[in-house]
């Protein structure tokens, strides 16, 4: 497909031209194997069905940071399961994947099923905050790695209803060492002060930090900063940019995500990604 056709127009196929023949799912082959989708996605298996992988640079970081003992790793915004495939068949780490959204969650489960069979990862469909509560989800029908949650709303957007509970209160789930994923659309901050005592464990984290999203969640910057300025050395990419990761001092990581606190834009579009190491 990837000769004929190129990203735009298979997110034309994906989003407009399948649903209208009735196709509410779709599948790609890649390097984490065959992954279900919904048909109307444009981005996240329209990427891997592209490039036959995803997220390369924080995948690779994980897989050195696992390959000599194993250990834990949370992957907090686990989506339909991407980043979580490629470690969920390792019997030496302890995956345990969170992701609020039904459909999304339901294909999270069937994609690890499907690919990595008597794999123990455990899939927990719940919102990580600061606090036990229920928070309103806005779903991008058209985007399956932007649904957000939200205090207002989003305007086009419909809402469902999701559970969420503390980081911390998987404190117990952890055998080290520890990599923690964080990708949650905005609400990093509130992951964060849920989960001091857990990311205190972390050997490394994988994060994006989009001050646009977080300011409109009503979240402070600052706190991923701080919990970036507790790491030996940080490497920041331009969001969404194939990049290989190259790492700096934590000094200089924080000036980065300062800078680009600074000078953000007003979009979802203007972000970066941290791996950051102890």
């Amino acid at each position: 497909m990837e000769g004929f056709l190129d990203q735009m127009r298979l997110g034309d196929v994906y989003s407009q031209v399948l649903p209208r023949c009735g196709v509410v799912e779709v599948a790609a082959n890649g390097d984490r194997g065959v992954v279900g989708s919904p048909a109307g996605d444009t981005m996240v298996i329209v990427e891997y069905t592209r490039t036959g992988t995803f997220a390369p640079a924080a995948t690779e970081a994980l897989k050195a940071f696992f390959a000599i003992a194993g250990g834990t790793y949370f992957d907090i915004g686990a989506n339909i399961g991407l980043t979580t495939i490629p470690f969920a068949s390792d019997p030496r780490i302890r995956c345990i994947a969170f992701e609020p959204e039904p459909v999304n969650f339901g294909f999270l489960h069937r994609n690890i099923a499907r690919n990595t069979p008597g794999s123990s990862v455990a899939l927990h469909q719940v919102a990580l905050f600061h606090e036990r509560t229920t928070l309103s989800l806005a779903v991008a029908e058209g985007n399956i790695g932007d649904h957000r949650l939200t205090i207002a709303g989003i305007p086009g957007r419909r809402t469902v209803k999701v559970p969420a509970v503390p980081l911390d209160d998987f404190i117990d789930n952890i055998t080290p060492p520890l990599a923690v994923k964080i990708d949650t659309q905005g609400a990093e901050p509130y992951v964060i002060a849920g989960g001091p005592k857990v990311l205190r464990q972390a050997g490394l984290l994988v994060m994006e930090f989009c001050p646009h999203l977080m300011r409109q969640l009503g979240g402070d910057p600052e706190i991923p900063i701080s919990l970036v300025s507790n790491f030996q050395s940080v490497a920041i990419m331009r969001g969404g940019k194939a990049e290989r990761p190259r790492y700096g001092s934590a000094a200089d990581g924080v000036q980065a995500m300062r800078d680009k606190l600074r000078t953000a834009r007003e979009t979802d579009e203007d972000y970066l990604d941290i791996i950051a190491r102890r």
